[in-house]
């Protein structure tokens, strides 16, 4: 018995990276996985090889509302509730300084990070009736300011909503936590020079940058009853880049 068995379970961005190695990790502990990702076909890619049936894939960029409330809608026709939301879907910042980024780029940054928290989190509570798990997906960028400033701002903001959300949704039991990696091997870091990667893995005392099945592995923590007494707490696996 797996330690989602027959959780219906959905996660945002799980077209590649980190969502895809999640979206994964839930299958083989037999939970049923919504793949939810910006690209369609890539969700249905990932949905297509995970172990078991029932599961479910959906296009929709979570920082549009109206779309977001369709994907809602069609898992609420599905399957009636939903046990685990897994707020991952994100872009990447470049490499833009404070004094060139766009006002544009910058709100951007916020909408589908933070915004798509706040739309996802807001459009699963109706499904939550009988409780659930919500694990949200910041970075160590939002806990030691590093990274462009649009791109730490949107994942600082998702602390505090964790932080702020786990309060009042306590009494409903659903508990709401954060995951804030290090830096991991995903298409996103496969775009960054070398010359900015090989610094972060000298000063790692692991000496590595991790892997998405290792992040995936700490959101299932979370997700599962294994952390049933944990909520309004972030969890950061970076190998050791930063402690507190």
């Amino acid at each position: 018995m797996g330690k989602l068995e027959k959780k219906v379970t959905l996660i945002t961005g799980a077209g590649s990276g980190i969502g895809k190695a999640t979206a994964k990790k839930f299958a083989d502990e037999d939970a049923i996985v919504i793949v939810q990702d910006f690209d369609k076909e890539s969700a249905e890619e990932v949905a297509g090889d995970l172990k078991g049936q029932g599961h479910l894939a959906i296009g929709g960029d979570v920082s549009n509302e109206e779309e977001m409330k369709h994907v809602f809608s069609e898992v609420a026709d599905k399957y009636s509730s939903l046990d685990v939301l897994v707020n991952n879907a994100g872009i990447s910042g470049g490499p833009e300084g404070l004094s060139s980024i766009t006002y544009e780029s910058f709100m951007r940054m916020l909408e589908v990070h933070i915004g798509g928290t706040f739309i996802c989190t807001q459009a699963a509570l109706p499904l939550m009736s009988e409780g659930g798990s919500i694990v949200n997906l910041s970075s160590i960028a939002g806990l030691a300011g590093w990274g462009p400033v649009h791109y730490a701002s949107a994942k600082g903001a998702i602390l505090g909503f964790t932080r702020s959300s786990a309060r009042e949704l306590g009494g409903l039991g659903i508990r709401i936590n954060s995951v804030a990696p290090g830096v991991v091997e995903t298409p996103m870091t496969e775009e960054l020079d070398d010359s900015l990667l090989s610094p972060l893995v000298m000063m790692t005392p692991l000496g590595r940058i991790g892997q998405a099945d290792e992040i995936a592995s700490t959101i299932l923590y979370l997700a599962s009853d294994d952390s049933s007494f944990v909520t309004g707490q972030w969890i950061s696996p970076n190998g050791g880049l930063i402690t507190i």
